[in-house]
C-alpha cells in the first residue's frame, strides 16, 4: 500500500475511534429515572370547540410536574385534552375513556358511572376532612361519602352567578332584588334555560332555597320564590340554552347581564381578558363540585395518584383559587374569584338536605314546565298583563278582570305547594313514574297564561270602551319592550322612572288594590306600576300581592 494511502486509513480510523467509544459510553451510561406521563382530560365545555379555563389547566400541570420532580425525584409530563360534555358522554357509551385523571365540571357527569373510576384514599383526605367536617360544606359534598374509599374527590365549587356590566347595571344582592330590577329595566338581563344548561340545573332550587331555608318558612317561601323566579324570566331580554356563547356578547353591549354558571362568567372575567365585568353571587347560592376521578393505565397508577393528590393540596389549590372557587377553606381566593368560606359569602348555610336529595328533580321538571317550555305564551301574557297594569279606569266592572289576569298569570306559585311536593313524591314512587303528573303542569301552565292575557285585553277593552281610560291603549298586536339602552340604564333614576310609564315604579309597597265601590280616577292610584314586595303579614284582604 502507497504511504498516502496508509495515512489515510490511520487517520480514519483515528476519526472513527472517537465517535464508537463515544457512542459506547453513551450506550452504558447510568440510565436516570424514566419519564412519568400522566394524561387528564378537562371536561369543563358544555359544547365542542369552547375551551374553558385552559390558562388553569397548563399552569396546574406545569406546577404539577415542578412537584413531582422535586418530590419523587422523577420527571413528568402531563398531558391535557380538553373535551365537552358531549364528547365525554359519546366515550362513555362507547368505551373511549383515553386518560388517566378526568377533571369534570359537574358531578352528574359520572353519577351512575362511578363503578368505572378507581377508588382511591387520596393522601389528603384526612387533612380535607379536618378543614371541612363530615366532608360537606354548606350542602355540598367535597368528596363521595357513602363509601369508605371515595371515587370521586371535589377539585373546585361552582355556582349560578350574576354576570354584569357595572356602568350599565347596579347588582342586586338578592333574588328578590333582582327580580325587581328586571321589572323596571325590562330586556335588560338574558336568562338561562336550566333544562339545556348543565351547569344551572339547580338555579330554581336557588331561589327557592333561600326564601325557604334561609328566611326560615318553607311554605310561604315556595310561593315567594315562584314569584320572584316567574318575574326574572318573564321580564328578562331572552332565555338561552347557550349561556356560554351569549356571555360573549355581553362585553360589547348587547345586553347588561346574564345569569350564567361560575364557570362561565370567571372564564369570561379571567381568562377571555373582560376583567371589567363584574360577578355578583345572590343570596340563595348553592354550591355544586366539581369532580377528580382516577381511571389510570398500567404503568400510570402512582403518577395519576400523584396527580390528584397535587390538585387537591394547599399547592395546588392555590393555582386553581385563581380561576374558580376552591375547596379548601385554608386557601384564599384571589380576585376577582370569591372566597365560598368567607362569612359574606351569600351561600345557604342552612340547608334541608333531605328536600335537596328528593326534591332537586321536581322542581327543576316544574320550572321546565312553567317557564320554559311555554316561554313564548309566558312573555306574551306578561306584555299584556302589563299593559293592563298601567291603564287606569273608573269602570268598576273592569277591575275584576285586570284581579284574573294577575291571578291567572301568577298561577305558578298558588298551584304547587310544599306539603303537595310530598305527597307527589310518594304517589309518583319517589318522581319516577311522574309523566302524567308533567303533562298535566304542561296543560296548566298554557292554560293559565291564556287566560291572564285574555283577562288583561278584556279589562283594556272596557277600560277603553267606557271613555274614561287614562291610560295607555294597547296595540293591535304585542310587541315586547325593546333594550334600553345604555344611558336609560346608567342615568334613570326611581324618580325619572317614576315620571316614565314604560319603566315601572318599584318604590314603596304598595300592592294593587280593587276597589269596586269607589268609581274614581284614583282606583288604582299607588298600584298602576307593577311591585314586587315582601310581606311581613298577610296581605289585605281584596289586594293582590306579587310575591306572597
Amino acid at each position: 500500500m502507497r504511504p498516502p494511502m496508509k495515512a489515510a486509513v490511520i487517520i480514519a480510523v483515528l476519526l472513527v475511534l472517537p465517535t464508537g467509544l463515544g457512542a459506547w459510553i453513551y450506550a452504558h451510561r447510568p440510565q436516570g429515572p424514566p419519564v412519568q406521563h400522566v394524561k387528564v382530560w378537562l371536561v369543563l365545555s358544555p359544547e365542542e370547540g369552547l375551551v374553558l379555563h385552559d390558562e388553569m389547566a397548563r399552569q396546574l400541570a406545569s406546577a404539577f410536574e415542578t412537584w413531582y420532580k422535586e418530590h419523587h425525584g422523577t420527571p413528568a409530563v402531563v398531558e391535557v385534552e380538553f373535551k365537552s360534555f358531549e364528547e365525554f358522554r359519546t366515550s362513555l357509551a362507547f368505551g373511549g375513556l383515553d386518560f388517566d385523571v378526568l377533571m369534570a365540571g359537574t358531578l352528574e357527569l359520572v353519577e351512575g358511572h362511578e363503578d368505572l373510576f378507581t377508588p382511591y384514599n387520596s393522601t389528603v383526605k384526612e387533612e380535607l376532612l379536618e378543614l371541612v367536617p363530615n366532608g360537606t360544606y354548606c350542602g355540598c359534598p367535597i368528596m363521595e361519602l357513602n363509601t369508605t374509599t371515595p371515587r370521586w374527590y371535589a377539585w373546585c365549587f361552582h355556582a349560578p352567578c350574576l354576570l354584569y356590566d357595572p356602568g350599565a347595571f347596579d347588582p342586586p344582592s338578592t333574588w328578590g332584588e333582582l327580580a325587581n330590577k328586571c321589572l323596571r329595566l325590562e330586556n335588560a338581563l338574558l336568562v338561562p334555560d336550566p333544562v339545556g344548561d348543565p351547569y344551572v340545573k339547580d338555579l330554581p332550587l336557588s331561589i327557592y332555597a333561600y326564601e325557604a331555608w334561609a328566611l326560615g318558612n318553607e311554605s310561604l317561601g315556595w310561593a315567594r320564590a315562584w314569584n320572584i323566579t316567574l318575574f326574572i324570566w318573564a321580564t328578562s331580554g331572552n332565555m338561552t340554552r347557550e349561556p356560554w356563547v351569549r356571555a360573549v356578547g355581553l362585553p360589547w353591549g348587547n345586553y347588561s347581564a346574564i345569569l350564567c354558571s361560575d364557570m362561565i362568567a370567571y372564564h369570561i372575567v379571567v381568562e377571555a381578558g373582560h376583567g371589567w365585568l363584574a360577578i355578583r353571587y345572590l343570596n340563595g347560592t348553592l354550591l355544586r363540585p366539581s369532580p377528580i376521578l382516577l381511571k389510570p393505565r398500567p404503568g400510570r397508577v402512582e403518577v395519576s395518584r400523584a396527580f390528584v393528590d397535587f390538585v387537591l393540596s394547599k399547592e395546588g389549590q392555590s393555582i386553581i383559587a385563581g380561576y374558580l372557587m376552591p375547596i379548601r377553606p385554608d386557601v384564599d381566593a384571589r380576585e376577582p374569584v370569591l372566597n365560598p368560606f368567607s362569612e359574606d359569602f351569600p351561600v345557604v348555610r342552612e340547608v334541608n338536605q333531605t328536600f335537596l336529595d328528593m326534591a332537586s328533580d321536581m322542581v327543576e321538571d316544574y320550572h321546565e314546565c312553567w317557564l320554559v317550555k311555554p316561554y313564548e305564551d309566558l312573555r306574551e301574557a306578561w306584555w299584556w298583563v302589563r299593559k293592563a297594569n298601567m291603564t287606569k279606569t273608573t269602570n268598576p266592572n273592569a277591575t275584576k278582570y285586570l284581579r284574573w289576569a294577575l291571578g291567572n298569570f301568577t298561577r305558578i306559585s298558588a298551584y304547587l305547594n310544599r306539603t303537595y311536593v310530598d305527597r307527589l313524591y310518594n304517589e309518583t314512587g319517589r318522581w319516577v313514574n311522574k309523566t302524567d303528573v308533567v303533562e298535566e303542569w304542561e296543560r296548566e301552565a298554557r292554560r293559565a297564561y291564556n287566560r291572564a292575557l285574555k283577562n288583561a285585553k278584556t279589562f283594556i277593552e272596557q277600560a277603553g270602551g267606557s271613555g274614561t281610560s287614562c291610560g295607555p291603549q294597547a296595540p293591535s298586536r304585542p310587541t315586547l319592550i325593546g333594550l334600553p339602552s345604555r344611558e336609560d340604564l346608567r342615568m334613570a333614576s326611581h324618580i325619572e322612572r317614576a315620571l316614565r310609564p314604560s319603566l315601572p315604579d318599584t318604590r314603596g309597597s304598595l300592592p294593587l288594590r280593587t276597589q269596586s265601590t269607589k268609581c274614581s280616577s284614583s282606583i288604582l292610584r299607588g298600584s298602576s306600576h307593577l311591585s314586587l314586595i315582601l310581606r311581613t303579614s298577610p296581605p289585605e284582604e281584596n289586594s293582590i300581592s306579587w310575591l306572597r
